[in-house]
């Protein structure tokens, strides 16, 4: 039982840093100055993300960090 469940957390933590490091890149892919945020004219690479930037620019510093892009639905 207990082998079961070290395995079971090794696998949900290894999913979970294949998921981080996916949403990693991808961020990293819109944020082309390497600045650390997501500008409004970087944005508009993705038609979906542009119309979502309002919406998801919770401080509205008319930039998004990279928490902010987590919620990017797209």
């Amino acid at each position: 039982m207990k082998k079961a469940f070290v395995l079971a957390i090794s696998i949900y933590i290894m999913l979970f840093a294949s998921v981080k490091a996916a949403a990693d890149h991808e961020f990293a892919w819109f944020d082309k100055d390497s600045n650390g945020s997501i500008s409004l004219l970087e944005a508009k690479l993705n038609h979906t993300l542009y119309e979502q930037f309002t919406n998801l620019d919770l401080d509205s510093s008319g930039d998004l960090s990279a928490s902010e892009f987590a919620y990017f639905t797209g």
